[in-house]
């Protein structure tokens, strides 16, 4: 079970890996976005998963919205940008605070937008403060996920939304075979993520935490461009990190490039799946659900 510190240092130590990863020394983006008959670029399919994720859950202009896990502020920002909501967005990260505030100001929705360094297990947020709570690719890392979700159900106004975009396993983890499991390790040790909950234990995670009219959409066709991609960088590079581990650099590491070159065998072959889940808060609840 990796720690704070742990996920901590694995995004920082992996922001090149992802520069490669968009092809952009500027964007850090970290998600698989969603592609379709309108999405030519990953670019675009990370502007897609925005897009989707914010129709889902009916995000508009005079929602707050909190963002577990935001990164570097890209989904934050295009929100506020897009849609004109207020948004906050918490993250371990002390530095990817400080290039989300400086993304946002340079799209020029800093008075929209504000970044906190928050563990998302237990913000210091009032009960009832926001419209819409968001997470993607972030819950994963929790090693608590439930708790995660209880909290999101605490700081939720009755009637509010959660929105969850994240991979899952597809099967049960009991079925599994000796090369379901060994795939499965190699992607959770790349990536510093305990292993994922099965698609049916996270919804039913949500209807403990207190959430009703529960949505779930398989979205992993979507993603395989973008996890073909990653396997074909993950096996390009791979000497080159092997390379760099030997001579002590600390960029394209071994165990994220292998993460890379399986993940794709997990997506492609049913033993992982992507989605939307959606949910929400049920009226006229006035306290939070006890812990």
């Amino acid at each position: 079970m990796p720690s704070s510190q742990e996920i901590i240092d694995y995004y920082a130590a992996s922001k090149w890996d992802y520069r490669i990863y968009n092809g952009s020394l500027s964007n850090l983006s970290m998600h698989y976005g969603l592609w379709d008959e309108t999405v030519h670029t990953h670019r675009q399919a990370l502007l897609n998963e925005n897009r989707v994720l914010a129709q889902l859950c009916g995000i508009t202009r005079n929602d707050y919205v909190v963002d577990f896990g935001c990164g570097y502020g890209a989904s934050a920002v295009w929100l506020a940008s897009q849609i004109g909501c207020r948004i906050v967005g918490i993250t371990l990260s002390k530095d990817q605070v400080a290039v989300a505030q400086t993304f946002a100001h340079r799209r020029s929705v800093d008075h929209l937008v504000t970044f906190m360094v928050m563990d998302f297990h237990c913000t210091t947020f009032a009960d009832s403060t926001f419209d819409v709570a968001m997470s993607i690719e972030s819950i994963s890392h929790s090693s608590d996920k439930l708790r995660v979700l209880r909290e999101a159900y605490r700081i939720l106004c009755p009637g509010g939304r959660i929105a969850v975009a994240d991979g899952f396993f597809g099967k049960s983890k009991n079925a599994l075979t000796d090369r379901e499991r060994e795939i499965s390790q190699t992607c959770f040790d790349g990536v510093h993520v305990p292993p994922l909950p099965e698609r049916v234990e996270f919804e039913r995670w949500l209807a403990e935490a207190g959430f009703c009219e529960i949505e779930w959409r398989d979205k992993t066709a979507a993603i395989l461009p973008t996890a073909v991609k990653a396997h074909w960088l993950g096996r390009v590079l791979l000497p080159l990190s092997m390379l760099l581990g030997k001579c002590g650099v600390p960029v394209l590491s071994l165990p994220h490039m292998k993460a890379f070159i399986n993940q794709y065998y997990a997506f492609r072959d049913g033993l992982g799946v992507y989605g939307l889940f959606c949910a929400k808060k049920p009226e006229g609840v006035r306290l939070s659900r006890p812990q």
